[in-house]
């Protein structure tokens, strides 16, 4: 039967389930409460054997659709349970399409079954998922399956329109990749939240070693040339050609381009008003070169043709200011001040937040004794971590359902123990290895008279008389002086002790001394004695096998002479009788 069970496990592994959770036919699909089953697979087995990647911070959904075997090795499989699934990464949860009839399965009314992997998992690295599943076989009775399915969770990113982060939220340390979203402008600047600033137009990665909320701030200045207006022109003063002392001034002003191109008249003109004169202009758009402004006083009529006032220039992409023409022959001179309006470069600014989750302290594991110790010693692993989730590891593979703060280890080999915060921030203890050696082969020795003699090799010897060792008594043999009881230890040389059963130890020659009280006969016997007393006694009859075990228990009262009446089968036993006032034994040979 052993041999059938362990078959019947490596064959459902290999056959049915594989990896569990990557069963059958995973297709990412849109988040929904209830997984579909994909009936056009057949032949049990697994369809493929590995689940997709996932993104933190991206909801995640998985189908998985799986084929049951109806009988293994000839023996019928009345159902199947998927009795737990743990190690999940967080944000993720599981639900079998039958949640209702706590997932089990009977592959007589259908072979197929399906589960769902969904929700959003937070933080990026590799998980081990451990399936445990439970299949009902005939004869064979349940057979507890854990399975280990890896699955690993790659790094977020998260965009908005001035940057992009790759990995923005995990466990510290944490770093943090930024990509610009826009290239080749004029001039960046990027806080990091963590006191840390880059001019650069792609920034170096972050790490980021202590817990917290980053905001990361782009600021951008746009590679755009500024434009430049016009909006206003005053003449605060002009010379005196502009006409007799019954003229007043009528004022305007020509603008002309850098290539002598009139583009703007003030008129109609302001009459009959002395400087200071302001004339506002439409945002007259300017480019980079010099711009000249003519003044004139209008005349006409009466007074003939206009009066040239003076000119003066400034440049077009400049800044406002003021500038004094002069006219020939006149005196005074020409003082206009310019506006010049220049549309600012508003700089682009985007934000983006950083979540930086604490990763728990090392666990460090501790042991209650040597970590080379014998089969069957008692040896206890610890690991100090009282606030985190805990699973134990056995060379690297999960240990399903061992999540205590404490771990006793049955085989040799290397123990780590994972500690996992509510946040998914891991953090595993180093390697700590345990060695269980064997016991050496137990003990055996056969009785000749009062000889003792093994054929047991390989091992120190050691004989006990009574539960304590035998000084000098390690050979193969022993001659045993005295009634009572003996056994056998064989120590390896990894010190591992083992030890033959008692033998409970009479002497038949010793029985016949006056000393003991009592005469037993025949003995050897055929399965009856008979026992005379040398006095008059209470007394009680207890017959033992050579390990001690009681076979008959008789009071006999105070007859000098006894006759046991029942038959003893075949071989040693020890016969005591009990008085008051002392206990003896004789050991009898039944034929």
């Amino acid at each position: 039967m052993t041999y059938l069970s362990e078959n019947l496990n490596v064959m459902m592994r290999k056959l049915l389930f594989g990896c569990l959770l990557s069963i059958l036919c995973l297709a990412v699909k849109p988040v929904s409460g209830q997984c579909i089953i994909d009936t056009t697979v057949s032949g049990a087995g697994v369809y493929p054997d590995t689940l997709p990647d996932a993104t933190a911070n991206t909801p995640y959904s998985v189908d998985v659709t799986f084929v049951m075997l109806t009988d293994t090795l000839g023996l019928t499989i009345y159902s199947y349970q998927i009795q737990s699934v743990v190690g999940l990464p967080v944000g993720l949860t599981w639900q079998c399409n039958n949640s209702g009839n706590g997932c089990v399965y009977d592959p007589s009314v259908s072979v197929f079954g399906c589960v769902l992997i969904s929700g959003t998992p937070l933080v990026a690295g590799t998980y081990t998922m451990t399936v445990t599943v439970v299949a009902d076989v005939q004869l064979v009775g349940n057979q507890v399956i854990p399975f280990d399915v890896p699955l690993t969770v790659l790094p977020g990113s998260v965009s908005n329109p001035g940057f992009s982060m790759l990995n923005s939220t995990g466990c510290a340390p944490l770093t943090v990749d930024f990509t610009n979203n826009n290239p080749g402008q004029a001039a960046y600047l990027w806080d990091f939240g963590n006191g840390l600033q880059s001019t650069l137009e792609n920034p170096p990665s972050q790490t980021y070693t202590t817990p917290g909320t980053y905001v990361v701030t782009q600021t951008v200045t746009p590679n755009v040339t500024p434009s430049w207006f016009l909006t206003n022109i005053e003449v605060t003063s002009v010379p005196d050609n502009y006409g007799g002392f019954i003229d007043d001034p009528d004022l305007y002003f020509l603008l002309y381009d850098p290539s002598g191109t009139q583009v703007y008249d003030s008129r109609p003109a302001i009459d009959n008003t002395f400087p200071p004169v302001s004339w506002g202009t439409p945002n007259i758009p300017l480019s980079n070169g010099n711009y000249v402004v003519h003044v004139w006083d209008e005349d006409g009529g009466l007074f003939g043709a206009d009066d040239d006032l003076g000119e003066i220039s400034f440049a077009g992409n400049g800044t406002s200011g003021t500038a004094t023409g002069t006219v020939s022959g006149a005196s005074g001179s020409l003082n206009v001040n310019y506006t010049i309006f220049s549309t600012p470069v508003v700089p682009l600014e985007a934000t983006d937040t950083i979540y930086v989750y604490e990763s728990p302290s090392v666990p460090v594991i501790t042991a209650s004794g040597p970590l080379t110790i014998c089969e069957g010693d008692s040896l206890t692993l610890a690991v100090n971590d009282t606030v985190n989730i805990i699973q134990w590891y056995q060379d690297g593979l999960i240990l399903a359902g061992e999540n205590g703060i404490t771990y006793t280890p049955l085989v040799s080999g290397d123990y780590t123990a994972t500690v996992t915060t509510a946040q998914g921030c891991g953090a595993t203890s180093v390697v700590t290895q345990v060695v269980i050696n064997p016991l050496p082969v137990k003990p055996t020795f056969f009785v000749t008279g009062n000889t003792f003699t093994t054929a047991v090799t390989g091992v120190n010897l050691q004989w006990y008389y009574n539960g304590s060792p035998i000084p000098g008594a390690n050979g193969s043999t022993l001659t045993a002086t005295l009634n009572g009881t003996y056994q056998l230890c064989g120590t390896d040389a990894n010190g591992c002790e083992n030890c033959s059963d008692t033998l409970a130890f009479v002497n038949v020659g010793l029985a016949e001394n006056a000393a003991s009280g009592f005469q037993l006969y025949p003995n050897p016997s055929h399965g009856r004695f008979s026992i005379l007393f040398s006095k008059i006694e209470e007394r009680t009859l207890v017959i033992s096998d050579i390990t001690g075990r009681i076979i008959d228990k008789v009071m006999i009262g105070t007859s000098l002479r006894y006759s046991y009446a029942n038959r003893l089968e075949s071989g040693v036993y020890i016969v005591s009788v009990i008085s008051l006032n002392q206990s003896s034994q004789v050991r009898l040979v039944v034929e």
